[in-house]
């Protein structure tokens, strides 16, 4: 019976530990979301998004989105009003970290796209409606 008892127990830590395969940083606000692709969850997608401190997302992390299974990043970045003014295509990166926060994500950017602009920006008027001027 203890041994019974053992090996369920020690079944059941390894199917917990096998499970938990995304490692999302502590230190950061963040959502994690896992979709299954089919009836035992064997295919999945797997995202965190980041938040900052006022609520607005940081990074959009696809782990392990790509065919060679690294991690595809979309970066959020604000201008100095805390509106988004350039939208960034997703940099795929030299790795996977497990959902973890990337400090730099457009490091690899050059290395995957070149010298080609990864951006979409936006020129937005200076007046409280914010309107956007051009694109």
């Amino acid at each position: 019976m203890k041994i019974r008892l053992f090996l369920f127990t020690l079944l059941s830590f390894a199917v917990f530990a096998y499970a938990q395969t995304a490692n999302p940083s502590t230190a950061e606000n963040y959502i994690y979301s896992k979709t299954c692709l089919d009836e035992n969850c064997i295919k999945k997608s797997e995202q965190v998004q980041y938040f900052d401190d006022l609520g607005r997302s940081k990074q959009l992390i696809g782990i392990k989105a790509t065919p060679l299974g690294k991690d595809l990043v979309t970066p959020v970045q604000y201008d100095e009003f805390g509106r988004t003014t350039r939208q960034y295509l997703p940099v795929p990166q030299s790795g996977t970290q497990n959902g973890a926060i990337y400090t730099d994500p457009l490091n690899n950017a050059i290395a995957v796209f070149g010298n080609e602009k990864i951006y979409t920006e936006q020129e937005i008027e200076n007046s409280p409606a914010g309107r956007i001027k051009k694109i």
